[in-house]
């Protein structure tokens, strides 16, 4: 876990609240899907750094591109489900969401419950249990929801012309203005994709990635060559063997805590399953 203790520290969208949580120096209580990720390691896209293991398998954790300017935000890897859902954009999303599913199992606040939110600077699980109350955990309202009402994540869109942010795809749309810069895991239809008239090669599920990362790769296009690797049907090795191409090209501090974190963790796993 030490290389992802590492990578918190430098990535800038985690605040020191929530950094307690993943180095569990704050416990959350009643739910059971924030184990470690060292628990148990499942092949992932590169892009995506786990911080907790969920069931189903899942992974929670956070989105995070090379390369290019695309916003850092908290997604959900579905393994059953092949594809990355964006959850939360900001820390206070994200514990707003850990409260309320909190609340709603224990039907309303616990000592515990208040426990937990005042050693995390979380003060407004009021609120949380006011929505609660009015609305459940009904996504269709989080318009309603502290925190969230002006700035839905994708994965609880109802319009995707309505979504502010740039993550590639809701589960009703796709964002075509952001695929420049999107994994294919990203895209939670791919079928989708036959409806935009030009997409990038590494979005074409009959374009041969290997031979398409080294092409990008002799040409130091590392951009392309970064998304291109975040495709489907990788092999682990050949995963890591791309990370290591990349990072020789590279001077990037976080990258090289990124690439050593999940070569590591797919070393010690033994897991050679594609992704």
């Amino acid at each position: 876990m030490q290389d992802i203790y590492s990578i918190v520290e430098k990535t800038g969208l985690i605040d020191d609240n929530l950094k307690k949580i993943i180095k569990r120096q704050v416990l959350i209580p009643y739910l059971d899907h924030f184990n470690t990720p060292s628990d148990y390691w499942y092949p992932h896209p590169p892009c995506f750094i786990p911080f907790f293991l969920g069931h189903g398998p899942s992974y929670k954790g956070l989105v995070h591109h090379f390369f290019c300017e695309r916003s850092d935000t908290f997604a959900e890897y579905s393994l059953e489900g092949g594809f990355i859902s964006e959850i939360a954009k900001n820390p206070a999303q994200w514990l707003t969401l850990i409260v309320l599913e909190m609340i709603m199992l224990k039907d309303g606040i616990t000592d515990e419950i208040v426990r937990f939110c005042n050693s995390a600077n979380y003060t407004d699980y009021g609120a949380v249990d006011a929505f609660s109350i009015d609305y459940g955990d009904d996504p269709k309202e989080f318009k309603n929801l502290i925190y969230f009402r002006e700035n839905i994540p994708a994965r609880y869109v109802q319009n995707p012309d309505l979504y502010l942010g740039d993550f590639p795809s809701t589960l009703s749309g796709i964002n075509a203005g952001s695929l420049e810069n999107a994994s294919i895991f990203e895209i939670a239809v791919p079928e989708q994709l036959t409806y935009i008239g030009s997409i990038p090669l590494w979005l074409d599920h009959s374009a041969d990635k290997p031979s398409l990362f080294e092409n990008y790769i002799n040409k130091n296009m590392l951009r392309e060559a970064w998304f291109t690797l975040n495709s489907k049907g990788w092999k682990p090795a050949d995963t890591a063997a791309g990370l290591q191409k990349i990072a020789e090209r590279t001077e990037d501090e976080l990258f090289h805590l990124v690439s050593k974190n999940w070569i590591g963790s797919w070393k010690r796993s033994g897991n050679c399953i594609a992704p």
